[in-house]
């Protein structure tokens, strides 16, 4: 793929722990119960320190937390982190991504002085953001972000659009200027392809695993994913998803950014649709990933840098020859992992595309 000298980005989840329970995130069970198979880990500032050295962090272009499972603003040293790596190189983009629903007025105006952008997963107004970010508390965000603006950080608004916000996309729009944003970005979400189809609707239980309600997918076909269209349009074709996850070429994303992604256990993946490894719809150690994982002298804790150095990772079986394997169209390999086809191939269904270029990535200057 890379060798451990050429990268230039690093995604860190520094945890998998989370205040919301999103209705289609992965860490939990439809939004209710969390995830069995999830590890609640945490990186501290001292692991962070022995996995990443200085040398490594001074190459670095950007580091930015996002992550599969977790916020990292309810991480213990989140703030402590980010002001290791400006202070180890003051010329980093560093960037953090939140639902926003907690912490202090002063912490987020600490964060203001070291982040140089964080962007804030508000879907929808005050009425509708917490129907998706569910446990999520709409005072709170809006002190974040008075907080954070007002201590001179640059806030960009990211809005997922779906059937019960739709109709606020322009007031939010408009809103998002006044509150001192500097972008706002609708977004279409991928996560109604299932298995190729798509599914116009997804249920969302309670904390005891009841069903409470769902959520829907926008009836405006702007707001739609138009790579799961394709994908869902495939049968009209003559051709099947799993087909087509056979055959497309792959693009690799982390390739194009010489990135790494490492995840709230310490784990060194590619990316983190390859680190995602706990599904809630599975069994513990299911899915295709794990067959690669399996496969490895250590298993998963032969990408663990809390044992092995970066470079031995990165320049490892699992970046060097397991993954890229799997790029092959037809080849055996691929026929066994089709992860990074349908991440990276033709149909782009993972990628976070904008929304309608009336409003995609409106910047307020």
């Amino acid at each position: 793929m890379y060798r451990y000298d050429e990268i230039r980005v690093l995604h860190l989840e520094l945890t998998a722990r989370c205040n919301a329970a999103c209705a289609m995130c992965p860490r939990n069970i439809q939004g209710g119960q969390v995830n069995p198979n999830l590890p609640l880990s945490e990186l501290s500032l001292a692991d962070v320190r022995a996995i990443f050295p200085d040398d490594f962090i001074r190459r670095l272009r950007r580091m930015y937390m996002c992550g599969n499972y977790g916020d990292a603003m309810v991480a213990k040293d989140v703030v402590p982190v980010f002001e290791h790596f400006r202070a180890v190189h003051p010329g980093i983009d560093l960037r953090l991504t939140t639902n926003a629903s907690g912490r202090t007025a002063d912490w987020w105006a600490r964060l203001a002085k070291v982040v140089d952008r964080c962007i804030f997963s508000i879907d929808g107004l005050e009425d509708t953001n917490s129907i998706y970010r569910r446990r999520t508390k709409w005072r709170l965000v809006m002190r974040a972000v008075e907080a954070f603006i007002g201590a001179g950080g640059r806030a960009e608004w990211e809005f997922l659009v779906f059937r019960h916000n739709e109709h606020q996309v322009e007031a939010a729009a408009a809103l998002s200027p006044r509150l001192g944003f500097k972008k706002f970005t609708p977004k279409r979400t991928e996560r109604f392809l299932v298995n190729g189809r798509l599914v116009p609707e997804k249920p969302v239980q309670d904390g005891r695993g009841q069903a409470a309600y769902a959520i829907s997918m926008p009836s405006d076909p702007r707001y739609h994913n138009a790579a799961t269209v394709g994908v869902a349009a495939l049968a009209d074709r003559g051709t099947t998803y799993r087909s087509y996850a056979e055959q497309t070429g792959v693009s690799c994303k982390a390739v194009g950014e010489h990135k790494i992604f490492a995840s709230a256990e310490g784990l060194i993946f590619p990316c983190c649709w390859v680190g995602g490894l706990y599904s809630s719809g599975l069994k513990a150690e299911a899915g295709e990933v794990w067959k690669l994982i399996h496969r490895l002298p250590e298993g998963k804790h032969s990408q663990d840098a809390r044992r092995h150095s970066l470079r031995e990772i990165v320049e490892g079986p699992l970046f060097c020859a397991a993954v890229p394997d799997t790029w092959v169209p037809g080849s055996p390999a691929r026929r066994e992992f089709t992860l990074c086809a349908r991440t990276c191939g033709q149909y782009d269904a993972m990628q976070a595309v904008p929304a309608p270029a009336l409003f995609s990535g409106v910047a307020h200057g």
